[in-house]
């Protein structure tokens, strides 16, 4: 039976081996494009995610918003609790995209 390997020690082998195929000079090179590549995942999968529920309700989530004051139905909560995740999910990775690329990953 293996020794469980640490998340890190999974990245840095499938870094080595990226840089091995020459898909990047170093391995902290493959780790940075590793990460980005994530990070720009998430990005879109949330900005999709808000766009989906732009068009499923006509209105952006202010518009939105101001609309269910007083006369929101359980569906409609549900959703204004997705569509505020999804913004404060996306503007986290958002952050954390500048962060890579400015060369300072942030925790």
């Amino acid at each position: 039976m293996s020794a469980m390997l640490s998340p890190a020690d999974v990245l840095t082998t499938i870094a080595r081996s990226l840089v091995a195929m020459q898909r990047y000079s170093t391995v902290e090179d493959a780790l940075n494009g590793m990460a980005v590549s994530e990070v720009r995942r998430k990005v879109t999968a949330y900005q999709r995610r808000i766009r989906a529920l732009e068009r499923k309700h006509g209105a952006d989530f202010e518009a939105f918003s101001t609309r269910l004051q007083g006369r929101a139905t359980p569906e409609e909560e549900d959703d204004w609790l997705s569509w505020r995740s999804a913004l404060r999910m996306l503007a986290d990775w958002e952050r954390a995209y500048e962060g890579l690329r400015s060369g300072r990953a942030r925790n």
